[in-house]
């Protein structure tokens, strides 16, 4: 009898314990919490996130027009390191990415590859037929860090083909190549080319 009372005791000391300290982890995972919500935010109030779209439209020298295609572009590598450059020198001065150029493919196959961060892709920049790089007309629009660059090339030869444009500065940086259906230009028709750089 004396056994089974000294049991009971024992039990209801374990009950005694078992309460303050499934109280003490609850706490304790109640103050973890809120510490975790509190910790320090970022002191930045906005991401910034590099946006780009790309658009090519033919003119044919007869009047017609093929419809508009638009994509986004690949922002180089090169194009990041420029970034960075141009925000650690706190002036934001620097050559400006103004000019466009075109790869041209009409001479070797392949020579106008998918662009890739790292440039590794085959590219042939066009050195003649109207074609060549050249400085683009850029502006800023309505919204804040949109930028907009665009020119309308007019070949000077038959049978130039391009599928691949970058946008460039005048020291040949690249910051960023853009790929599109390839198209075949005869001697009088224009491309038009458009690049919208934006952050937000």
């Amino acid at each position: 009898m004396g056994r089974i009372i000294k049991q009971k005791n024992n039990k209801m000391k374990n009950k005694k314990y078992i309460i303050p300290v499934f109280a003490f982890l609850l706490f304790g995972v109640f103050i973890i919490g809120i510490s975790v919500n509190l910790a320090p935010q970022n002191s930045i109030s906005d991401e910034i996130t590099y946006n780009s779209m790309v658009c090519k439209q033919v003119t044919r020298v007869d009047g017609t027009v093929v419809p508009l295609e638009c994509s986004h572009n690949v922002l180089y590598d090169t194009g990041k390191e420029a970034i960075e450059a141009y925000l650690g020198a706190g002036s934001g001065g620097g050559d400006a990415f103004d000019w466009i150029e075109l790869c041209n493919s009409t001479l070797v196959e392949n020579s106008c590859g998918a662009p890739s961060a790292g440039k590794a892709e085959e590219y042939l920049a066009y050195t003649g037929c109207g074609l060549v790089g050249v400085a683009a007309t850029c502006g800023e629009n309505a919204q804040d860090g949109n930028w907009t660059c665009y020119h309308s090339f007019t070949s000077t030869c038959d049978a130039q083909t391009t599928n691949v444009s970058r946008l460039v500065n005048d020291d040949d940086d690249d910051l960023a190549g853009n790929s599109f259906t390839e198209v075949t230009l005869q001697t009088g028709d224009k491309l038009n080319i458009t690049w919208d750089v934006w952050v937000v």
